[in-house]
């Protein structure tokens, strides 16, 4: 993985994401497995299973009940594996683990991209290969491959020939990441590098063909499926590993995230991969179904998805997989974002399912989140609008490979009178690490449409503060980081214009419903921010800046472009609060 609906929680766990406390939906078929090691896995000569982690060997003689540990280097503090990596043993028995050093990764300052030629030096995850010639118990000093950064490392295979063939990736020029492939004669003594394979899309650090996965065709051809933002795997085919061709579109539908293949004893190949959710079939983001599907052509055709996996927590992940065929047709899968461990056989995969997904999201239990707290502006709303900004924040993040999980639970309606009722339900029991407030609309309406008409707003302006303020409190009481959202401007609709045409709003200024009351409030937001010094994005200033009916669904409510805006206005600030607690 490479270099993070009304109210947001982003659960940062390391470099592992876990689903949540109870851990993946698995397949009614299937078994968790006795263990919390992540694959690769290879099975060694004394028909054990050999894994390995940032900087030691493990090896298993009793299905993974038990395990012994060996160091990998003798300079443990040189090299650090990266949790993206692969292993592979020899027909001949030579273990070759490949991987990112974790030690030497460097990045531009505020991670960012797309800057300088010499901002662009400053990428740095190289890429390393070591060997061990007696099954993981001593380990050869580890060789460097490739300099640039590299966002993942998973699938390295031995030909028939003998040569191993290895994927890797790289960042370019054009910043996006390209694959690279690497190939050895030598049982991984010595490589050779390949020209990159670059879709030509994108200019961020997900974009690109990338996180690929090979197998060989029986005919000696390999093929390679890769990542992209398109919303399907794509395809290429090598005869020999390094010179690669017809990079098209696969026949399998993908969000952004990486497949991974094996072939099986049977002759058959599988892939395991994040297929859209099946109740949102257009989605290129969710990870939260993890299938497999098999193919009895040489990858010319697959079966129909099976899904092994689930979670369906607001914006759960269970994905960057791994598959190993411990005994012929059982397989182990296990994934580096959901902390997914489960062994099941291909023969029990049609017997069963996990049922879709239909429910709307809600604030789990995990801890060590962000939630965003709002109203009608930040929930869903089905049917108007594709991707409320809450949505469209967790698309950036697992675009740049973040592992931050984005939730979703804002409320209609709500004032900061309802809100505070449930901070502590719907906030601080989840125990986050930051919330994003964003309230007032509903606070500074003054119902002029009521029988008899009102005169004042639903919350005054002074209780309003004090709600803010008791929040924000509370909050940091509870050691969460509060972050301040102003509201988006209004603008007249016919229906608006209807209900709200009289004083003490204007109906004959094009701001007349928007700056009479809810402006003081907005100021209000601004005040308390500064005063308190809390994290503010003057979402009313920036619609301000731009034509604000142009950004808004009715007068009232953000469209989706305005949704992107404001997702565009909160990733840099989130980002900043979680490099800076």
């Amino acid at each position: 993985m490479n270099v993070a609906r009304c109210v947001l929680l982003l659960v940062v766990l390391g470099n592992s994401l876990t689903a949540s406390a109870a851990g993946p939906t698995l397949h009614p078929q299937a078994v968790a497995l006795p263990f919390a090691h992540q694959g690769p896995f290879v099975t060694t000569g004394d028909d054990g299973i050999l894994c390995i982690d940032a900087k030691h060997a493990f090896h298993s003689r009793d299905e993974g009940k038990t395990w012994t540990a060996t160091r990998l280097f003798p300079d443990t503090e040189a090299f650090q594996i990266s949790n993206e990596r692969t292993l592979l043993r020899t027909r001949d028995g030579v273990v070759i683990a490949a991987w990112m050093n974790l030690q030497e990764k460097t990045s531009a300052p505020g991670f960012k991209w797309g800057g300088s030629a010499e901002e662009f030096a400053m990428w740095v995850l190289p890429i390393y290969v070591c060997r061990s010639l007696d099954d993981g118990k001593t380990w050869e000093p580890p060789v460097l491959l490739n300099r640039p950064w590299c966002g993942c490392i998973h699938s390295m295979i031995e030909l028939a020939s003998g040569r191993i063939v290895l994927v890797g990736q790289e960042v370019i020029p054009e910043w996006r990441h390209a694959t690279v492939m690497f190939v050895s004669d030598d049982k991984g003594r010595t490589w050779r590098r390949s020209k990159v394979l670059d879709i030509g899309q994108g200019r961020h650090d997900h974009a690109g063909s990338i996180e690929g996965t090979v197998v060989e065709r029986r005919d000696g051809t390999l093929y390679e499926l890769l990542r992209t933002e398109t919303g399907w795997l794509y395809e290429s085919t090598s005869a020999d590993g390094l010179q690669w061709t017809d990079l098209k579109q696969s026949p399998l539908k993908s969000v952004t995230c990486c497949a991974q293949m094996t072939r099986l004893s049977d002759g058959s190949i599988a892939v395991l991969w994040n297929a859209p959710p099946r109740d949102r079939p257009d989605n290129r983001s969710s990870r939260e179904e993890l299938s497999i599907a098999f193919s009895n052509d040489e990858c010319r055709s697959w079966s129909q998805p099976i899904v092994v996996a689930a979670n369906f927590g607001t914006a759960g992940r269970v994905s960057y997989p791994y598959l190993y065929e411990r005994l012929p047709g059982e397989l182990w899968i296990t994934t580096m974002q959901g902390g997914l461990r489960m062994k099941i056989k291909v023969a029990d995969l049609g017997k069963g399912a996990i049922p879709p997904h239909h429910s709307t999201a809600s604030v789990p239990n995990a801890p060590g989140g962000i939630v965003m707290f709002g109203d009608s502006t930040t929930a869903q709303r089905p049917g108007a609008i594709e991707h409320v900004y809450a949505d469209r924040v967790q698309d950036m993040l697992v675009r740049i490979g973040s592992s931050l999980q984005v939730y979703n639970a804002g409320v209609g309606s709500n004032t900061t009178v309802l809100a505070r009722q449930r901070f502590a339900k719907d906030v601080l029991a989840h125990r986050p690490r930051i919330v994003v407030i964003q309230f007032g609309l509903n606070d500074a309406s003054v119902d002029v449409w009521k029988t008899p008409p009102a005169t004042m707003p639903r919350v005054p302006l002074a209780d309003y503060e004090a709600n803010l303020r008791s929040m924000i409190d509370a909050a940091r009481k509870s050691n969460v980081q509060p972050i301040l959202m102003t509201t988006n401007p209004l603008r007249w609709s016919p229906k608006t214009k209807e209900l709200y045409g009289r004083s003490p709003y204007v109906p004959d200024k094009v701001d007349g419903f928007d700056k009479p009351v809810l402006a003081g409030y907005n100021a209000r937001v601004c005040a308390i921010a500064d005063e308190l010094k809390v994290p503010l994005i003057d979402v009313h200033a920036a619609f301000s800046e731009k034509k604000p009916e142009d950004l808004l669904l009715d007068g009232m409510h953000p469209n989706d472009q305005g949704h992107t805006i404001i997702a565009e206005l909160l990733l840099p600030v989130i980002r900043e609060q979680i490099r800076n607690p």
